[in-house]
């Protein structure tokens, strides 16, 4: 339980009847008890839902986030060091893909980034790349890559990222389980062949 006493009428809500904090103010709180990595789960999940914005957390932040306040140097820190242009992850699993990452020292991977062949033309959209190494990086779920139609979708789609010079590598939920250490390897090896 957390509780507080600064508690205005712009941190609240109601949902069914009930009056319940906003969710800006519940990531503020959330970054009070809970660890960086599952307050960015819950940062990136809400600006993926539309409940929040960048523009729109930040006001909050200047209102309640000040010296000391427990949870808004985690909130503050996540809303000041995320591009406001950047999309957002489209899973929970694609944001640990993204800690995994970091937490491993790689280059920042940017989310649902979007191939263009020569002309400008869209050729793919992929959950991560390594802009500078060229790496896409795909989280492959059982569930949406698994089956006949997963691989006439997927194997074309590859093949053309691989003519413009990309070196796609797929991701399971295993690699983020382990920490990323083998993957993060793998994906040093192959920016260093291709150099």
């Amino acid at each position: 339980m957390h509780e507080t006493r600064v508690l205005t009428p712009l941190d609240l809500t109601e949902i069914d009847g009930v009056p319940v904090t906003s969710v800006g103010r519940t990531l503020l709180d959330l970054g009070a008890v809970c660890r960086p990595k599952l307050v960015e789960l819950a940062f990136e999940n809400a600006l993926r839902r539309e409940l929040v914005t960048i523009q729109s957390l930040r006001p909050m932040l200047a209102r309640l986030g000040r010296q000391g306040r427990n949870g808004a140097g985690v909130l503050r820190a996540l809303v000041d060091e995320r591009d406001p242009d950047r999309a957002p992850t489209e899973s929970d699993r694609e944001t640990q893909l993204l800690q995994v990452l970091r937490a491993n020292g790689l280059p920042p991977a940017i989310p649902q980034y979007k191939i263009l062949d020569l002309e400008g033309r869209f050729v793919a959209r992929v959950d991560a790349a390594i802009v500078e190494w060229k790496i896409a990086l795909e989280y492959e779920s059982i569930q949406e890559h698994t089956g006949k139609a997963a691989l006439l979708r997927d194997n074309p789609r590859r093949r053309k990222v691989m003519r413009l010079g990309w070196k796609p590598l797929g991701v399971t939920i295993e690699d983020i389980r382990e920490g990323g250490v083998q993957l993060c390897a793998d994906i040093l090896e192959v920016a260093r062949q291709a150099s």
